[in-house]
């Protein structure tokens, strides 16, 4: 995980891209994936909602992206 959130949003010095929280690459502006997190009453007062961009692959990585069923039944299968 990134430890420069403030350079997370930053983009690249055209300002097209941003860049992903989790492995720092560069994503596209309509590629980025936005990860929210607000935290509960009991925690609210340790803890602040936050928005980070990611890249597909790291939500992906992180369990919190799956395939849509209208891809999966359009997945080549490999015979073997």
């Amino acid at each position: 995980m990134s430890t420069s959130h403030g350079a997370a949003d930053a983009g690249s010095a055209d300002g097209s891209e941003l860049v992903c929280d989790r492995c720092d690459d560069p994503v596209p502006p309509d590629r980025v994936i936005r990860l929210s997190s607000e935290p509960c009453s009991e925690l609210a007062d340790r803890y602040a909602a936050v928005t980070r961009p990611h890249c597909p692959d790291c939500v992906a990585a992180v369990g919190m992206l799956a395939f849509a069923a209208e891809t999966r039944a359009h997945a080549p299968v490999e015979s073997g």
